[in-house]
């Protein structure tokens, strides 16, 4: 495990993704992408002075279950002792509206929560955590460091 959180943070490091002493936004879904992050990170905090602030977006799809991911979410963020702020909507409705699909809406109204967080906390970065599949999660935190396409923590 210590050389898995070494090879990270000589990643981070060497590629520059995070500066000592930054405010992060931690983009947290209670799934296990974002709960390793979450780990890793706040690990590392310490001895980089990262200022963690854990953001998790309730999309209403799954009635309980979304409450139930919140609440964990919120309780890691507390056994870890670090600041959290939730966001919700009904992307559904708001999909609809829209006319768009729920992936996308989801997505959409996930980022502008992110963003908005990361203004109001003056945060710089937005770190997510995701899976090799999600190449749009991927394009966007891209999009926000300004990097190109082989410019990434591999």
């Amino acid at each position: 495990m210590r050389e898995f959180i070494h090879l990270v943070e000589r990643s981070i490091i060497g590629k520059r993704l995070f500066c000592q002493g930054q405010k992060i936004v931690l983009a947290v879904s209670g799934g296990l992408d974002s709960m390793v992050l979450l780990h890793l990170l706040h690990r590392l905090s310490e001895k980089h002075d990262w200022r963690l602030v854990i953001a998790h977006f309730n999309h209403q799809l799954r009635g309980r279950s979304s409450d139930a991911d919140e609440r964990f979410v919120r309780r890691a963020a507390e056994r870890f002792g670090i600041n959290f702020a939730a966001g919700r909507a009904d992307v559904k409705r708001w999909a609809r509206q829209h006319k768009l699909s729920l992936e996308m809406a989801a997505r959409h109204l996930r980022h502008e929560f992110l963003a908005r967080l990361a203004q109001k906390r003056k945060a710089s970065v937005i770190a997510l955590g995701h899976h090799a599949d999600d190449q749009i999660e991927l394009f966007f935190l891209r999009l926000l460091r300004g990097a190109g396409g082989g410019d990434w923590l591999a």
